[in-house]
């Protein structure tokens, strides 16, 4: 009954959180416009990230709640509503491998690092050094200052590093347990970026193939840094998707509205033969290859019989990047201040009617944060 509980306040979540785009994509003139300009972009991938974005939300939504009862930040109290964490992970992963690797072979497998690097850095550091004030501030109001003194500066120094160097902690302060520790997939991200360069001539035609020795080496060279998560997979699996799709019969067969249904049948299918090998916790090679047919078919055009290009789903998109960063920083926030309050035996129906103008906040917090944070630097590295 429990478990039922919670995949309904995760839908209730969501929906809310969706509606919330629905208003800002219908009623704001800049959503409006920003919507009306990616021409260009693949619509579907767009949806995709939002709903990632969405599924990591409400996952931690849910794992707050047993928090509040148990003081444990680890369970979401339900499978599937557990399963969303780790999924919305390997789906980012797999959109950064297919749309850098197109990106690779539409530049004749020369990709200028400066350039690349740079686009980079003004799309990530404005809104995670955005992100590492808003915990200072939280981390400070519950914890005094004493923490932020000099005798700390190696650790206070990492949060600089925008993601790149795992976090420490700060004195008796870990600054990930105010975000929901989401900053761990950067540090993979960066190591993607640093070898895409290197490795880009492999997008040249007949040599696809060699990706999977490349990166493998370079995963297993990851080790040595303490780089134990199968990340290095996902990435592949979207650059393979990549080559996969380049050819026009493949992509078409994809669009098919069948392919919806057995992609979604294979994935179930898949988690049905391996789920008592799948960890609880975090992304697994098992899970990925539960993904990999879903997002194939997205990749390819399908829009799943318009949720993918639904104007919700595409602000959503949009704005993913800040929900991504954002949302266990509120989240943690209202939970804390549940606990200082007292009220951290409420019930699960309480808790979830709670997280419903929560939901509304954090989905307006991230429109904000995209539209004069993140947009204005993206417009820039595009000009440049």
């Amino acid at each position: 009954m429990e478990s039922f509980g919670t995949l309904c306040g995760c839908l209730l979540m969501a929906i809310v959180v969706l509606m919330t785009t629905a208003i800002i994509a219908r009623f704001s003139p800049f959503y409006r416009q920003d919507l009306a300009g990616n021409g260009q972009r693949e619509l579907t991938l767009d949806g995709l990230r939002g709903l990632a974005a969405l599924m990591v939300t409400v996952h931690h939504a849910a794992v707050c709640r047993i928090w509040l009862r148990t003081g444990e930040w680890k369970s979401a109290g339900a499978t599937l509503p557990q399963l969303f964490g780790p999924v919305g992970v390997i789906l980012f992963f797999m959109l950064t491998g297919y749309l850098f690797w197109g990106k690779a072979r539409a530049s004749k497998g020369w990709l200028d690092p400066l350039k690349l690097w740079r686009g980079r850095l003004y799309r990530i550091a404005p809104l995670y050094l955005f992100s590492v004030v808003f915990i200072l501030v939280v981390a400070t109001i519950f914890q005094g200052a004493e923490w932020l003194s000099l005798s700390n500066w190696q650790p206070l120094l990492r949060l600089l590093g925008l993601g790149a160097w795992n976090w420490q902690a700060v004195g008796h302060v870990y600054p990930g347990e105010y975000n929901a520790n989401v900053i761990w997939t950067l540090r993979y991200e960066w190591w993607f970026y640093l070898l895409l360069p290197f490795i880009a001539w492999l997008a040249l035609s007949g040599k696809i193939f060699g990706v999977p020795v490349v990166v493998g080496i370079f995963v297993l060279a990851g080790f040595w840094f303490d780089l134990h998560e199968p990340a290095g997979l996902y990435f592949i699996c979207g650059m393979l998707g990549s080559e996969l799709l380049v050819h026009p019969s493949v992509r078409e067969k994809m669009q098919h509205p069948a392919s919806v249904l057995l992609a979604l049948a294979i994935g179930v299918g898949i988690y049905s033969v391996s789920k008592n090998q799948i960890p609880e916790t975090g992304p697994s090679d098992l899970l990925a290859m539960v993904c990999l047919p879903i997002f194939l078919v997205a990749a390819g055009g399908n829009n799943f019989f318009g949720l993918l290009t639904h104007p919700a789903v595409r602000c959503l998109g949009s704005i993913s990047f800040s929900l991504y960063l954002l949302h266990g920083i509120v989240i943690t926030l209202v939970g804390l201040i549940l606990k200082k309050a007292g009220l951290d035996s409420m019930s699960s129906l309480q808790v979830w009617l709670l997280f419903t103008p929560v939901a509304v906040v954090i989905t307006a917090l991230c429109a904000v944060t995209y539209r004069w944070v993140e947009f204005p630097f993206l417009s820039r590295s595009h000009r440049v």
